[in-house]
């Protein structure tokens, strides 16, 4: 199991994330499809600046694969609620929908987005 302070410094140290440490473990509710076929699972969200990504995450914290790399200024209809027993977040971006379940702990993430 790999803990999620270590995540976060891996993140830092490959500029997956910048010092405000905002990121989230989702679950994918849509199939993505696209150049980089089609993807479902769960996903870790992480910001820098103004760059969203999206990396494949494992059940032990840990992530590999980065799915998607999203100019946070050029997203679209972005629509977020997070909640106690978890949320959702949603954006289109050049043209195809992303749609997340987000876990209870989100909303230092949400708020970024909805202000």
């Amino acid at each position: 199991m790999m803990k999620v302070k270590n995540v976060i410094e891996d993140l830092k140290d490959k500029k997956f994330i910048d010092e405000n440490e905002i990121y989230v473990y989702a679950s994918l509710k849509n199939i993505i499809g696209g150049a980089i076929g089609s993807i479902r699972g769960l996903v870790l969200l992480s910001i820098n600046e103004n760059i969203l990504y999206i990396h494949h995450a494992n059940i032990d914290n840990s992530y590999d694969e980065r799915w998607a790399k999203i100019y946070i200024p050029n997203m679209k209809n972005i629509q977020g609620k997070a909640g106690l027993f978890g949320g959702k977040f949603s954006f289109n971006y050049e043209g195809q929908e992303y749609k997340f379940k987000l876990p209870s702990k989100a909303g230092k993430f949400v708020d970024f987005f909805v202000k």
